[in-house]
């Protein structure tokens, strides 16, 4: 029996199914196997996993009847031979002792799963990778169901950075909606998981790399309202086979439900505007939030301000939710975009200093295909003379004499204020030194806003 058995989910992802397995196959934990469920590529993809197949035993290449992601993951389940299942969507990878780790934490505290961050991950330019970090809070703590009882927005967001107990998983019948398409299907697997669980842990620890710039992600479908109201419907379905009926979770399910309805609406309207088809759904979910609330199921002392108040603008007043949330959406836009068009229309940029926040201002201004950067600076003198993403490492005074009339970009967290004296002392004009100041999220710094999306 395998220790783990890892589920590899496809549908014309040829473009990225070798890094992919890949990142799998070279797993420093090698007792695993692979379990490849194609739902009918015709790109290529089919060809390059039974390549896989062919060479390395513990790959298996399994056709798929339907095409639904909740279908393939759900016959993956039903396959597997491994004590632990993980989950690696097809178009991301691993690093290479992900599955090491995550075994050991739940072998050492007897886990029905555990979890980890992960890194959200871009490639704007061949041969260039992006890799923003992504944590989790409430670490090397063991919780139940409980815990997300106690929260006011569930911090469990994914299903594919962690690994699951198979008996636990079968306990419970725990499987996914197998709705067509391959979109949302995950929420009704992770809300029946942490409704049920009874030991899981998040650890400090990033591995897997969550791939944002690929057009065809279930991320960007028009639909999305329709799948999420479809979930909720599967979810609760569930919750009722199951018996789920005392108040904590089922007020966690009507909080989350009031999630599942706005946030991914808030995101659609910063780049599109509402069909019928969207407006239909969203009034199906305000009947089930309405009847949550009915029952009491929504209180405001159980959740954030912002988002009673926006649910009770959703509820009362649609025509009024439709303008705020209009220009919420733009100002969360813009957030972002008015920095990268005031950055884009400097002659030359440099970035002074080259650390973490440069990288996710750098990674910002590449999806953006930003062409004016021409280098960056640092007070490190090890790092003169080095490259850091593609970008010559220069010493401060190198970059004032090959660049005169540069605009500086200070990408500092901390002590911006000594960078800046120092740019001003030598010489460099107010109106030339801009500071980073956007938010190190690693879901907006690799949003398209010069480029469409």
């Amino acid at each position: 029996m395998p220790k783990i058995s890892i589920l590899l989910p496809s549908l014309n992802v040829a473009a990225y199914i070798r890094e992919c397995i890949e990142s799998v196959i070279n797993q420093t934990l090698s007792d695993i196997e692979v379990l490849c469920i194609d739902a009918g590529s015709t790109d290529g993809t089919c060809e390059i996993i039974q390549e896989y197949a062919a060479k390395d035993s513990r790959v298996r290449f399994i056709p798929s009847e339907k095409r639904s992601y909740g279908y393939q993951v759900n016959l993956g389940m039903e396959l597997a031979q491994g004590e632990y299942i993980g989950i690696v969507e097809t178009d991301d990878s691993v690093e290479p002792d992900m599955y090491e780790v995550l075994y050991q934490k739940v072998l050492e505290q007897d886990l029905d799963y555990v979890k980890a961050g992960f890194y959200t991950m871009v490639t704007p330019y061949e041969g260039e990778k992006y890799l923003l970090e992504h944590g989790l809070g409430d670490t090397e703590q063991v919780f139940s169901y409980e815990y997300f009882i106690e929260k006011k927005l569930s911090p469990d967001v994914y299903i594919w950075n962690g690994i699951y107990k198979k008996s636990f998983l079968q306990e419970f019948d725990i499987r996914l909606n197998e709705s067509p398409g391959a979109a949302f299907q995950d929420c009704g697997f992770r809300y029946l998981v942490d409704m049920h669980l009874r030991r899981g842990m998040f650890i400090n620890r990033l591995f897997y790399h969550y791939r944002r710039d690929n057009a065809a992600a279930s991320t960007y479908n028009p639909h999305f309202v329709r799948f999420n109201l479809e979930e909720c419907r599967y979810i609760r379905e569930r919750m009722a086979r199951d018996g789920i009926t005392d108040r904590g979770r089922r007020a966690y399910m009507a909080r989350e439900t009031v999630m599942m309805a706005l946030a991914p609406y808030t995101t659609f309207r910063e780049h599109s505007l509402p069909t019928d088809e969207i407006f239909a759904d969203l009034n199906e979910f305000r009947k089930i939030i309405f009847a949550d609330r009915e029952q009491e199921l929504l209180k405001q002392e159980e959740m954030l301000p912002e988002h009673w108040i926006e649910m009770c603008l959703f509820l009362e007043e649609p025509e009024a939710y439709e303008v705020y949330i209009g220009i919420k959406a733009k100002m969360n836009f813009n957030v972002y975009n008015h920095f990268v068009r005031e950055m884009a229309e400097k002659k030359q940029l440099i970035v002074f200093c080259t650390g973490k926040v440069a990288k996710f201002a750098l990674c910002l201004f590449r999806m953006n295909r930003l062409e004016n950067i021409v280098a960056l600076c640092d007070n490190n003198s090890e790092k003169w003379g080095t490259s850091y993403y593609g970008n010559t490492v220069l010493s401060p005074e190198e970059a004032f004499r090959r660049y005169p009339e540069a605009h500086y970009l200070v990408a500092k967290m901390g002590d911006w204020e000594v960078i800046e004296k120092q740019l001003k002392e030598a010489g460099i004009g107010q109106e030339r030194i801009s500071i980073y100041r956007l938010p190190l999220n690693a879901f907006g710094s690799t949003n398209l806003f010069m480029r469409g999306l």
